[in-house]
């Protein structure tokens, strides 16, 4: 029926065949990962928050966490948290944590600070992980997230130059912003 070269050819083809709907099916796969789970979450935001009361009397620079348990913009966080967390603390700064309050899933910085209610007043808030800062006097000084992505380390933090700032007695009020940022829906 076919002589070797046929076959030869055929098989070659078959192969190139398989090979081409295996790249075309990780492509599919990719896209549909990136679709899902990337640039679903990585969006255009605005923070806005009117002042409301602190977690913690005025006295010190105050930082919340506003978390979301299972977010995948969370994996790009947790490090800095963990560190920066411990270094300011160490230099007079309250922190609490806000959103879920299941502890199964939070960094260890998190599970250890005392939970804090989003007032009423911040019904809108747009997403976590995000932070709200107040300064000593007790008057916010930032809402937003970490960073304008899905990592967060001490050179593309956002909050990091504010609470140096505020450790310094500069005054801060960066209380509405537009941002593209990594941000599950606290909703």
């Amino acid at each position: 029926m076919f002589d070797l070269r046929e076959r030869i050819w055929l098989r070659r083809a078959m192969v190139a065949a398989l090979l081409m709907l295996w790249l075309a099916g990780l492509a599919w796969a990719f896209w549909w990962y990136e679709g899902q789970y990337l640039k679903a979450f990585e969006r255009p935001v605005f923070f806005a928050a009117e002042n409301v009361e602190p977690p913690f009397p005025p006295g010190q620079v105050q930082v919340l966490h506003v978390w979301q348990s299972g977010c995948p913009c969370n994996g790009g966080h947790q490090d800095y948290i963990e560190d920066m967390t411990r270094r300011f603390a160490e230099q007079g700064v309250q922190f609490a944590r806000s959103g879920q309050r299941g502890e199964e899933l939070l960094p260890d910085a998190l599970k250890v600070l005392p939970f804090w209610s989003i007032p009423a007043a911040w019904s809108n808030w747009p997403g976590a992980p995000a932070v709200a800062i107040w300064d000593a006097t007790g008057q916010l000084a930032y809402v937003g997230p970490y960073s304008d992505g899905a990592h967060c380390s001490r050179d593309s933090s956002f909050i990091e130059p504010v609470i140096s700032a505020l450790l310094a007695g500069r005054p801060v009020r960066i209380l509405s912003q537009d941002t593209v940022a990594c941000l599950c829906s606290s909703q």
